[in-house]
């Protein structure tokens, strides 16, 4: 699957939060409705015209996950799946990723990366503190979350 990024100035305005309770992200407003899904780890993401809107899942934070790894910079646009017609009639969740990507947690600034966090690709933040890196290959390399709290960890 083959990402592309276009930046608008603007991004998706929802408030990402985790839910510590039951151990996932979830975003506010959430809007129902679809064209696919697909999915990063056990996180799910909404793919509507085209362009990723929104995402929730299950993704346990713990102390072994603390890194000093810092969010790339970034500017605001849109997050897209290049040729979404592929995957219109097909039915399920697509993944992206064959084996789980690592998770890392900076309690300091409260950025989570899953992914891969050394590599560098361009960067958008295509809803409020959600940012991510695409390289040049088109490939998604890394996503970067920001909710209101994080866990005590």
């Amino acid at each position: 699957m083959e990402f592309t990024i276009e930046y608008t100035g603007s991004s998706e305005q929802k408030t990402l939060i985790y839910r510590e309770d039951e151990f996932s992200f979830d975003m506010e407003p959430w809007i129902p409705g679809l064209d696919f899904e697909i999915a990063i780890n056990t996180l799910t993401l909404t793919i509507i015209d085209g362009k990723v809107t929104q995402f929730n899942g299950f993704c346990g934070l713990n102390r072994t996950m603390k890194a000093n790894y810092t969010v790339p910079q970034s500017q605001k646009g849109e997050l897209r799946v290049l040729h979404p017609e592929r995957y219109w009639d097909k039915s399920g969740t697509h993944g992206i990723n064959k084996e789980d990507w690592p998770v890392y947690v900076n309690i300091q600034t409260g950025w989570v990366c899953i992914g891969n966090p050394e590599r560098k690709g361009n960067a958008v933040e295509f809803i409020n503190n959600c940012v991510a890196v695409i390289d040049d290959g088109r490939e998604f390399i890394s996503l970067w979350l920001k909710p209101e709290k994080l866990p005590d960890i």
